[in-house]
């Protein structure tokens, strides 16, 4: 394969993994022309604890590799958004979730691409604000808020009704009652809602009253603010993502739990991201797939996000 892209020209070095007795191509062929480095076995250092295999190569010299490093970017804070780069962020936004399946509208969808960026950037001061006062990327809050608003469909606005009829017998007798339901733009249940919300204050992150999930009328005042109220919506998503970091104690959980993981910081790894984003949704497979699609829509708002605070 090296060989055929180097005769190509479609590459200035290479890297044969020439070891590798599966690649049965290498068996008979000289090393490619342009190559650099040449992995021909795997040996064994350390002892103990520390004992590793690694890989041994030698390099023909044509890339001396990197000898020397700019300092690390400091870790800055978001910024407000700066409307200059709404069109931007649209297309490539729109244009991811075209890839993955999402066109701009469709009939069994509420809501258009269009229309839940501009919901969410609505709320721009407020999720700067909330990203400060955690020391949170804004860009997890934006994500997973417009991820849920995106899935917003004609089932959720029937189930919406549904929970209405139950704790206030209005809407329509015809209407079987639903209890809680996922509500609001960012789609959160009134029962992760109060749990999320009583280990947050409980933890002197956020102030409130303590609500019990099993108390209807508790259960409604959480479910209709989710509901009717998008700074509410919005200022509780930081508090599950907190929760999510925490191990979700009280909420529903996989066999043996969640582990505790760091709160999000700054400086939050691509794994730490993906974690408390799958723990958002859930656990299994179909959790896990949904956090890899929605960690590119993390990357897309991040990198608008970085331009415009400058790091």
């Amino acid at each position: 394969m090296c060989t055929r892209v180097g005769d190509a020209e479609l590459s200035t070095a290479s890297f044969v993994s020439d070891m590798s007795a599966g690649f049965s191509g290498n068996y008979g062929y000289s090393l490619p022309r342009d190559w650099a480095y040449d992995q021909i076995a795997t040996i064994s250092v350390g002892s103990g604890d520390g004992y590793i295999n690694i890989d041994n190569n030698i390099a023909s010299g044509r890339d001396v590799g990197q000898g020397s490093f700019n300092p690390p970017r400091i870790g800055l804070p978001d910024t407000y958004f700066d409307g200059a780069y709404y069109l931007s962020l649209q297309h490539d936004v729109g244009a991811y979730m075209e890839s993955i399946g999402f066109p701009e509208s469709s009939l069994n969808r509420i809501y258009s691409h269009s229309e839940c960026l501009e919901s969410i950037m609505a709320e721009g001061r407020l999720m700067t604000e909330i990203s400060h006062r955690y020391q949170m990327r804004k860009a997890l809050i934006q994500t997973s808020a417009y991820w849920e608003m995106c899935h917003y469909d004609l089932m959720d606005l029937t189930v919406d009704a549904a929970v209405v009829y139950c704790h206030t017998a209005t809407g329509g007798s015809t209407i079987t009652p639903v209890r809680d339901s996922s509500a609001g733009v960012a789609q959160i249940s009134g029962t992760v809602g109060i749990i999320a919300w009583n280990h947050c204050i409980n933890n002197a992150l956020a102030e409130g009253p303590i609500l019990d999930p099993d108390v209807d009328s508790d259960l409604w005042v959480m479910w209709h603010q989710l509901n009717q109220n998008n700074d509410f919506s919005i200022a509780t998503v930081p508090l599950i993502h907190m929760w999510g970091a925490d191990g979700k104690p009280g909420g529903v959980n996989p066999p043996g739990g969640e582990t505790i993981i760091r709160r999000p910081r700054l400086d939050y790894t691509d794994r730490e991201i993906f974690e408390v984003l799958r723990r958002s949704q859930g656990w299994g497979n179909e959790a896990e797939e949904h956090a890899q699609k929605r960690m590119a829509l993390y990357q897309i708002f991040e990198r608008c996000n970085s331009i415009i605070r400058g790091a």
